[in-house]
């Protein structure tokens, strides 16, 4: 069973020491019986049917080791007293009890089916170790002081009079008021957590698409600017390159104007794929700017290492083979990269960057293209 917490947990059927019949073995069993019907209530109402499937079964396998313990403690008493055989039939109608109110009530909603399983779970096991087996173990202490057992039926049946009847109708409907009340708490409870669930989940989702670009599923220029800083600062402690990189898509509208806008946007979502599925570590980030632009951030052991991964970016690209006829750069579409690389300094801002990353791209572009201009390298 999964763990959980003492907030999603509740007691529908507390232990109470007028349950116990002086019999340690039988009063034990008959508390691990009540944890069990506490815990098969619990999963009825968090609906996670493994565990309701579970549940049943502990409680079943349970039920039958007690039963066959509880008869023998009887059978070596009473011997083959009619009491036995009545008690042997109570318990024989325990789970075909449970089975056919799950049958009869197949159709109603679940909380019905819970509050019926757990007012039948409660009140026979109530009015069993109450009634029966409390009779049963004054009976035992009559015949251990000397009576014999009709004698000692005799005292166990004038000890359980009316009054003792009354108590239990008492304390029974006591049962029953507070597993309809726990129960409409636990349903409450659950379907606070529901909507706080629904509600966070819609937030969640509400947070990630203010941050992604709707076409390529990439960041956006929002998020960039939101984590650029922090980014840097962690690079900048942890003594590595801080590597920025701005990527243009060469001929972009040529590709466009020959092949039309849906075409423009099938390429750009898969520049954007490709560009995700080389981003994929916590150290590497990729966005979409706007059009065929686009940036990554990438923190390396060393500017080459930055470089040698833009290269990859831009070998990668070239591999998709998307078609680009009018490119001046190659007959597939190809990609620009210009890098600005290096452990940041305490005197490095967000627009020198991306100033000096956006002079290397126009000099990868003035080069021809299909290519990756770091700030290191000459003009």
């Amino acid at each position: 069973m999964h763990n959980k917490s003492e907030l999603d947990y509740f007691e529908v059927f507390p232990w109470n020491p007028g349950f116990e019949v002086g019999i340690p073995a039988i009063d034990e069993q008959h508390k691990q019986l009540v944890v069990l019907i506490n815990r098969l209530v619990n999963t009825l109402i968090h609906k996670e049917p493994l565990e309701v499937s579970e549940a049943f079964s502990d409680l079943a396998n349970y039920a039958d080791f007690h039963f066959t313990a509880e008869e023998a403690i009887w059978k070596e008493t009473f011997q083959d007293d009619d009491w036995v055989a009545s008690h042997q039939q109570n318990h024989a109608s325990f789970l075909p009890a449970i089975r056919a109110i799950q049958e009869k009530d197949a159709d109603k909603p679940l909380h019905e089916i819970v509050e019926n399983i757990l007012r039948f779970l409660t009140r026979w096991l109530a009015f069993h170790i109450i009634d029966d087996d409390k009779r049963m173990a004054l009976a035992v202490r009559a015949l251990t002081s000397g009576d014999s057992l009709t004698q000692a039926k005799q005292r166990a049946d004038q000890q359980m009079d009316g009054s003792a009847n009354l108590l239990i109708d008492i304390v029974l409907n006591m049962y029953d008021g507070l597993a309809s009340r726990t129960l409409n708490l636990m349903r409450e409870r659950q379907a606070r957590m529901a909507a706080e669930a629904e509600l966070k989940q819609a937030n969640q989702k509400l947070e990630q698409l203010s941050i992604t670009d709707q076409l390529t599923g990439l960041f956006n220029r929002r998020h960039l600017e939101t984590i650029f800083d922090s980014e840097q600062q962690r690079a900048r402690q942890a003594q590595k390159s801080f590597n920025f990189l701005l990527l243009d898509i060469d001929y972009f509208k040529r590709l466009n104007d020959r092949y039309g806008h849906a075409s423009g946007d099938f390429a750009l979502r898969q520049v954007g794929q490709q560009l995700l599925a080389l981003c994929q570590g916590s150290d590497q980030w990729a966005f979409r700017l706007g059009g065929e632009e686009f940036a990554i951030i990438s923190i390396t052991d060393s500017p080459e290492d930055g470089r040698s991964f833009a290269q990859s970016i831009c070998e990668s690209i070239a591999l998709l083979a998307i078609e680009n006829q009018d490119s001046d750069a190659a007959d597939t579409l190809t990609l620009s990269i210009g890098v600005v690389g290096g452990v940041p300094s305490e005197g490095d801002n967000r627009d020198h960057l991306m100033r000096q990353a956006d002079i290397c791209l126009y000099h990868a572009k003035d080069q021809g293209r299909n290519r990756v201009i770091c700030q290191t390298e000459p003009a």
